[in-house]
């Protein structure tokens, strides 16, 4: 094998390589648009019930020690929250999704055993 050879498979090994690493980030969904929201239970919620949460129509469960932590697309928004088996009506708000800003939220018990939902100043 001579030097040129050699160097010419180098290459062809470096464009292949930059290649698969150029692919594989152009699948990852971007985050240039989008928000995040977090919501997280109160300690006082309970460790037997889930949360739900229906973000636009979607439902998420989000079980005892467990949190919603994922992006938010800009726009509006409409958030309820409640508990499967509560009697009482489902918390419902609008949220209004900046880019790049992060929304908080605690999910407390009210003592009518409704839930709802209050702004966090701490960003987890």
């Amino acid at each position: 094998m001579n030097l040129k050879s050699g160097f010419v498979r180098v290459l062809a090994i470096l464009a292949f390589a930059l290649a698969i690493c150029s692919s594989s980030q152009a699948a990852q969904p971007s985050s240039a648009g989008n928000g995040r929201l977090v919501v997280q239970r109160s300690p006082a919620f309970g460790s037997k019930e889930f949360l739900r949460l229906s973000i636009d129509g979607k439902v998420h469960d989000i079980a005892p020690g467990s949190r919603y932590d994922q992006p938010i697309s800009a726009g509006h928004h409409v958030l309820i929250a409640d508990a499967p088996r509560s009697q009482r009506q489902p918390t419902s708000m609008s949220l209004t999704v900046d880019p790049g800003h992060t929304y908080a939220f605690t999910a407390t018990r009210e003592t009518d055993q409704g839930v709802s939902l209050k702004r966090s100043s701490r960003i987890p």
